[in-house]
């Protein structure tokens, strides 16, 4: 009875997910057809438990309790192992139901580290001459463009590009959304603008972000979502270049339904 509401309950969940459009904010949308798949087997393992329920045996089930029975035990009855099974198998489904959704913020970006620099030159040489020869590519695509706009759709090769030739960049204007973090971790403190890439979920999600100057002599607190417009610039920072964005105007935006870049 237990193991066919489980489920159950599993694949209304993760229908429930899909029909909302939560289940973009954990997995990347190229993945969706996965979950879907694991949907349509919860739901068909649930009609084949079902028949089990009213399915007599030659054991006597007047004394097997809702988690099921155990007639090898001589004392029967609920055992921890079952529950700890059980337990495991339905936090999912209460946590899911019962818990608001939160998205990543600056307190989750700090943790996990956040990539100011991609690459070194030294790193770079070290790859293949067809990888090089795509980055340099890039780097021609993005220097004929006026204004290097980032959205959701290139943010991650932007930003790879932009942390790995920083010093290509140097004078380029820039716009670029995301949510503010103070980090304090380098030599000095940093106001970065941010966003998270998820590259299969969010348990692999990794913060990248660029430095902007003046971030707070505005005054712009932690997590609060920004456009910025400046120009780029770099700053050297234990032996590295840092791309920068010296801000020439921001706004306060909305934090949009899908905060994270999926590359």
């Amino acid at each position: 009875m237990v193991k066919a509401i489980i489920l159950l309950l599993f694949a209304v969940f993760i229908f429930i997910l899909h029909e909302t459009g939560e289940i973009n904010r954990f997995i990347n949308p190229n993945y969706l057809y996965f979950s879907q798949i694991a949907s349509v087997i919860f739901l068909f393992l649930f009609f084949i438990q079902v028949p089990r329920i009213f399915t007599s045996s030659k054991f006597d089930h007047s004394e097997c309790g809702p988690w099921g029975c155990s007639h090898e035990d001589d004392e029967g009855g609920i055992t921890v192992k079952t529950l700890l099974t059980y337990g495991l198998i339905i936090m999912p489904l209460l946590t899911g139901f019962l818990l608001p959704y939160k998205d990543f913020g600056a307190a989750e970006a700090l943790k996990r580290g956040i990539s100011y620099s991609t690459h070194d030159h030294g790193h770079l040489e070290g790859h293949d001459e067809l990888f090089l020869h795509q980055m340099d590519k890039r780097v021609q695509e993005m220097l004929k463009k006026p204004v290097l706009e980032f959205d959701n759709e290139n943010f991650a090769s932007y930003i790879s590009t932009v942390t790995s030739y920083p010093e290509n960049f140097v004078g380029k204007p820039i716009i670029v959304e995301g949510f503010i973090l103070e980090d304090d971790s380098l030599s000095n403190k940093l106001t970065v603008i941010t966003r998270f890439l998820v590259t299969h979920c969010v348990a692999d999600a990794h913060a990248a972000g660029l430095v902007i100057e003046k971030g707070v002599s505005f005054g712009i607190q932690e997590n609060t979502w920004i456009r910025v417009k400046g120009v780029l610039n770099v700053k050297k920072s234990n032996s590295k270049l840092i791309p920068i964005i010296t801000v020439s105007s921001w706004e306060e935006i909305e934090s949009p339904m899908d905060p994270y870049v999926y590359p």
